[in-house]
């Protein structure tokens, strides 16, 4: 059964931002003071509970992240950003929300000290949270802009006049400090009715995932092989009977995969991820994945399509991998009821390309969060599912990733990755037999196969992509390539259509260049310190 730690709402007058909150109906605003709140261990673990909200998954800005990657475009024309078109704008950017969790982190971390007979491990416990918690909020601030104001003080406002950016090398070395000391201080597991804190193998997890991003492969190697040592975690389905479209639905959010989540709640706290990210029944476009896309996932023979015999061009989706079957959502698949059909002809219906404003962009449609127990047109916009932060199958790559950069072509790489092919039914790389399709008889051959990994396991699973563009130096290639759907052609009387045939869609796409690497810094937060200064090229 599901377990739900508390979220309560912000603490408006002690962390210094201002909120609609059920917190502030049980406890006015007058006594939300350190003579009247900070007395018992349950204060500071109810005031680190709501931070928690700082985790992704909550808004549609993660359910969308795949669109400022080659993965995906938006089919709700309206909706996508101007990342996602190349287009990077101070106006756009803010940090001022990753700032308020901080200041929350740090308001925990000193008035923590006002409670009396709190039991050490416990107390170190709740500690260990918030300074996670904080790493990784600033881990997100450095990825996103490289140099940002470090601050490790609840600061009034009058004291954050003249702050500066701190260089990036200094943040991340605060960062690793923050994930050593969760490390060294939160549980392995917690009881049932606490499921869903932060554990010591999810603080080693983002201490890996935060290395490997900044190319420290020694430290991704040893944090996400601690992690595997933990004997915790296993793949859902581990053996590949066929089920990795079920470790996306309800019934399995709190599975053995599950490393780290943010949790969600109908009707209480919930999320919209079908509602908003794929409406098949109505054709609401939600993330349409790229042509690009569909065709990374390899043939069942474990070769890419370009090289297998089994790949047929008029009828892409047979014998392929199956996790493209459980991810994207194609011509002729009856989901909900309804047969999805993706012609731009009248006869489609609302789910053929062009119908109207919010039809798919590309003929396909994001399938990995359709939970057949779900009402999309009810239940879609306020389900249960909890986001996987981390997920195991992200431990076992960036193992491998990070085994191969180090001792090209070692055993416990191919180990790791394959585990992860395991699952999903397809044959194990390896360095022995050339004749076949999944040999990697160099370093960077097996680089590439576990890159296409990384693509394929976490497709349309927020903006993971994105950042491992970036991180492989391949950004500008893939985001300035064109963008497309696939491919139809259309019978002379205009009545019928061909699919997998003629001539691709072809899509706005994007653009990138070498100094978007980095976001601009929010130009509000310029024009209100002066001491702060832009990122090159903006």
């Amino acid at each position: 059964m599901k377990k739900n730690i508390l979220y309560i709402a912000l603490f408006a007058v002690m962390m210094g931002f201002s909120s609609c909150s059920d917190f502030l109906d049980k406890y006015p605003q007058e006594e939300l003071s350190d003579a009247s709140f900070w007395k018992t261990p349950k204060d500071a673990e109810m005031f680190v509970a709501n931070i928690y909200k700082a985790l992704p998954g909550g808004d549609a800005g993660d359910i969308d992240g795949d669109i400022n990657s080659d993965n995906a475009v938006h089919g709700i024309k309206w909706a996508a950003g101007n990342v996602s078109k190349g287009i990077y704008d101070a106006a756009d950017t803010e940090w001022a929300s990753s700032y308020s969790w901080i200041r929350a982190c740090n308001v925990l971390l000193e008035k923590i000290e006002l409670i009396e007979n709190y039991p050490a491990e416990d107390k170190e416990a709740t500690i260990g949270e918030a300074r996670f918690l904080r790493g990784y909020v600033y881990f997100g601030l450095i990825q996103t802009f490289g140099d940002v104001p470090y601050i490790d003080k609840a600061l009034a406002l009058d004291e954050m006049e003249g702050i500066t950016r701190t260089p990036r090398a200094e943040v991340y070395a605060k960062i690793m400090q923050d994930f050593d000391y969760a490390i060294s201080k939160l549980p392995q597991t917690w009881s049932d009715e606490n499921y869903g804190r932060i554990t010591k193998g999810a603080a080693l997890a983002m201490k890996a995932r935060a290395a490997l991003y900044y190319g420290k492969f020694d430290v991704a190697a040893t944090s996400s092989k601690a992690v595997m040592d933990l004997n915790q975690y296993e793949l859902f389905d581990a053996e590949g009977t066929g089920r990795y479209a079920e470790l996306f639905w309800e019934s399995q959010e709190a599975c053995s995969e599950a490393v780290l989540v943010r949790q969600f709640k109908p009707k209480d706290n919930g999320t919209y991820i079908i509602g908003w990210g794929c409406f098949p029944t109505k054709g609401w476009g939600g993330v349409n994945p790229t042509q690009s896309l569909v065709d990374a996932f390899e043939c069942v023979d474990g070769a890419p399509i370009s090289q297998s015999p089994l790949y047929n061009e008029k009828d892409p989706f047979k014998n392929r991998d199956p996790r493209l079957e459980a991810t994207v959502l194609h011509d002729g698949e009856v989901m909900y009821g309804t047969t999805i059909k993706v012609a731009p002809l009248k006869s489609s219906g609302s789910t053929g390309i062009g119908q109207h404003n919010d039809a798919t962009a590309t003929g396909y449609y994001d399938q990995k969060w359709l939970d057949p127990s779900i009402d999309p047109q009810s239940d879609g916009w306020d389900m249960g599912k909890d986001w996987h932060v981390i997920r195991f199958a992200e431990v076992l790559l960036t193992y491998a990733e990070a085994k191969n950069e180090l001792s090209p072509l070692d055993d416990s790489a191919f180990e790791a990755v394959n585990r992860v092919r395991k699952r999903a039914g397809l044959p194990a790389l390896q360095k022995t037999n050339s004749a076949l399709p999944t040999y990697c008889g160099t370093q960077d051959a097996l680089r590439q196969r576990i890159r296409n990994e990384w693509r394929v396991e976490f497709a349309l699973e927020g903006g993971k992509r994105q950042w491992d563009i970036r991180r492989w130096g391949i950004a500008k290639d893939v985001l300035n390539a064109p963008f497309k759907g696939l491919k139809y052609k259309i019978s002379a009387d205009g009545l019928n259509c061909t699919l997998y045939e003629g001539e691709n869609v072809i899509l706005t796409g994007s653009s990138y260049e070498d100094h978007n690497y980095l976001y601009p810094v929010p130009q509000k937060e310029i024009d209100l310190n002066k001491a702060l200064t832009q990122n090159p090229g903006y």
